[in-house]
């Protein structure tokens, strides 16, 4: 197994990685990961990140048989789509996740890594919707892209970590009580749309901190759709206190819209 210690400090060391690495010690690898990183530290975290999927214990050095199926080449159940140079294609995507359902070599499930995925064409986008929203059992996909640019209906499906997006010093939590949401409705609904999205991303760190990985996903995947529709301040306002109170899932929210 190579050791890329070293290569990993700047990442490792962020508040990102903190939050992913609580987010899969808590709740184990989600299906579908978005990375939004600069292309030269792409291939590091993709290391780092498949040390900790695929390991049996999920601390990735722990020299079980999948940490010792590591080579400099890489490892036998990482899955890279296309040629790993540019974003893959159809022929590629489908390739890619026939071998995703096969057995795993040596670990407890099989990675499949898209590369350079925000400037993945329509039709390669597409082909990988079903299995974006439904992995293969033990299946699990990795987007890796320099701009937060997906195409909606993959976008809503996925978790999300943006290595661009700087720390929030003044992060609070969300509202909680009834009263407090009505006063957080009253004092938003003249707002734009960008100065609420800016408050409520800044609750999506408070949660993933707070251990509430999936509230703090859904909450990106509901105002990263909401900009891209372009949506009224008032649906957005639903869908956030419909989300983060109520508990409903993104997908009852957006349906179509995703």
């Amino acid at each position: 197994m190579p050791d890329f210690t070293a290569d990993v400090t700047n990442i490792s060391d962020g508040r990102e990685w903190s939050e992913l690495r609580g987010m899969l010690e808590a709740s184990g690898a989600p299906g579908a990961l978005l990375a939004v990183i600069a292309p030269e530290r792409a291939s590091v975290f993709r290391d780092l990140y498949a040390h900790m999927v695929l390991c049996d214990s999920g601390a990735g050095t722990d020299g079980c048989p999948s940490c010792r199926a590591w080579t400099e080449d890489g490892h036998p159940d990482m899955i890279t789509a296309g040629d790993g140079t540019g974003p893959p294609g159809v022929a590629a995507c489908i390739e890619m996740q026939a071998a995703m359902s096969l057995k795993p070599f040596a670990s407890r499930g099989r990675l499949a890594v898209v590369p350079y995925a925000d400037a993945l064409s329509l039709p390669a986008a597409n082909s990988l919707l079903k299995i974006a929203e439904e992995p293969p059992e033990g299946g699990m996909l990795l987007f890796i892209a320099e701009e937060d640019n997906l195409i909606p209906t993959i976008r809503s499906r996925v978790w999300t970590v943006n290595f661009f997006t700087p720390e929030a010093a003044d992060a609070s939590p969300p509202p909680k009580t009834p009263s407090e949401w009505a006063e957080w409705i009253e004092r938003t609904k003249k707002l734009a749309l960008d100065e609420i999205s800016s408050e409520a991303a800044a609750w999506s760190g408070w949660l993933a901190r707070d251990g509430k990985w999936r509230a703090a996903a859904e909450l990106r995947n509901a105002l990263y759709i909401s900009k891209k529709r372009h949506m009224p301040v008032s649906m957005v306002q639903d869908a956030l206190v419909a989300i983060l109170r109520e508990g409903v899932p993104i997908g009852q929210i957006f349906g179509d819209l995703r």
